[in-house]
């Protein structure tokens, strides 16, 4: 979960959600890059123009793909914590069982025992 608030990112989305980090950078980036004009660095205002919007996507692309790694990331933190916890739980219960079957095992030794002595094996 990602706690934000709007007086300090200072904008919302089109779904009413405050904007996270990453947008916030982005649009600072992109109104930077729109301060800038063709004339003063020599470039023609068409390619300018150009170059800006393929920029501008370019980060917007860059900012998805990072967005899905830290998910996937969570992801996998998640499903580890998940195997570690049911690997726990399995072994807990092996052991468990172990020692229901030792303790079976010795009392049907015990019990063979006691036939084979000659004394009242099941209390007879």
């Amino acid at each position: 979960m990602d706690m934000r608030k709007e007086s300090e990112l200072g904008a919302v989305d089109e779904d009413g959600h405050v904007i996270t980090y990453e947008e916030m950078e982005m649009n600072k980036e992109n109104a930077e890059l729109d301060k800038d004009t063709a004339s003063e660095e020599g470039i023609k205002d068409e390619d300018f123009d150009d170059t800006k919007e393929k920029l501008k996507d370019m980060r917007r692309l860059l900012n998805q793909v990072q967005t899905m790694q830290q998910n996937e990331r969570r992801r996998i933190s998640v499903q580890a914590e998940n195997n570690e916890h049911a690997h726990s739980r399995m072994v807990l219960s092996s052991v468990i069982e172990t020692l229901v079957f030792m303790g079976i095992t010795g009392f049907q030794i015990h019990t063979i025992r006691k036939w084979f002595s000659g004394a009242p094996a099941l209390g007879r």
